[in-house]
């Protein structure tokens, strides 16, 4: 679900989504003094060396944003039982929203180190293209490690709710709908707007994948698992549709959906062009957009197949 500072709860469901961008946890001075001081040096270091984002850079960053999204679903699984898989002295780098810059620095030490491993060879395209290969490999290696923690700890009955095989079938069908229902989205947007795929390409369609993700986790925890939102304005969306006469039939969670792609097509259509004229700013600016939607779409798919919801 998408984030908000704020709690407001859904009255008429009987759960709630515990999700990365809301119920922000404050951190000890020590804490925000470590993160936020490595968080501006690793920035200026970035900014100092000029690395070029590429369409394969932002690609690369995807599975640091599930990384992200993994490992605050750890924190929530370690809360609630016992013994716990790590030390307390690092609850507070993995609660929310500290949890992404910790993932963001161990990124951009990767990301460094990987652009003096391409710095010897010969053509800068090739040495784009190693820096965003070991940038993305190693993403999806400490993501596939961080989600297999998971899948071993919801094993405990503590921590996984009593539910059915079907229910947690349930998140992959909507991952499988995502992906097509994005297919569909940006062939009917490259119709209406031919440049926009050429211009925005990869970038645009994993940013509209990421938020038609969000959007279908959300209404699947909404409507099918009776699970609550407590976003501030993800849930009056979804409490105004609930009111609407068609909840009885079509549920509350859809006007949400439909909201996130109107919104999505719009960012995709209005900064393709971005992404031709500024290659950096415009991969980096789709990234962050994937971002603030892939995080909060994983957080509910790792809750809801593990049943730790």
């Amino acid at each position: 679900m998408t984030g908000s500072v704020f709690f407001a709860p859904c009255s008429y469901l009987h759960m709630q989504i515990p999700v990365p961008f809301e119920g922000f946890e404050g951190l000890a001075p020590e804490y925000a003094a470590v993160v936020l001081v490595g968080t501006v040096l690793l920035l200026a270091l970035l900014y100092s060396l000029r690395l070029p984002v590429t369409q394969k850079t932002a690609l690369a960053f995807v599975p640091w944003m599930i990384t992200g999204a993994a490992l605050h679903v750890l924190y929530q699984l370690d809360r609630l039982s016992e013994p716990a898989l790590y030390p307390e002295l690092f609850d507070p780098l993995l609660s929310a929203p500290t949890v992404y810059l910790t993932t963001f620095l161990g990124l951009g030490i990767v990301w460094v180190v990987a652009a003096f491993i391409g710095v010897n060879k010969r053509s800068t395209t090739e040495r784009k293209d190693v820096t965003a290969r070991y940038l993305g490999l190693i993403g999806i290696v400490v993501a596939l490690a961080v989600t297999g923690v998971l899948v071993w700890r919801a094993l405990d009955p503590a921590v996984s709710t009593n539910i059915t095989a079907t229910e947690r079938f349930i998140p992959v069908v909507g991952l499988v709908a995502s992906l097509l229902l994005t297919g569909i989205v940006y062939i009917l947007i490259g119709t209406w707007r031919t440049y926009v795929i050429a211009e925005a390409r990869y970038v645009g369609a994993v940013a509209l994948f990421a938020h038609l993700f969000d959007g279908i986790t959300t209404t699947i925890g909404v409507d099918i698992l009776g699970v609550g939102e407590r976003s501030a304005l993800p849930a009056r969306i979804i409490d105004f549709a609930a009111s609407l006469p068609t909840a009885e039939y079509i549920g509350s969670g859809w006007l949400f959906l439909v909201v996130k792609l109107l919104i999505a097509v719009g960012i995709v259509v209005a900064f393709a062009d971005f992404v031709r004229e500024e290659p950096t700013r415009g991969n980096l600016l789709f990234a962050f957009i994937t971002a603030v939607g892939l995080g909060p779409a994983m957080n509910n798919f790792l809750l809801f197949v593990l049943g730790a919801y």
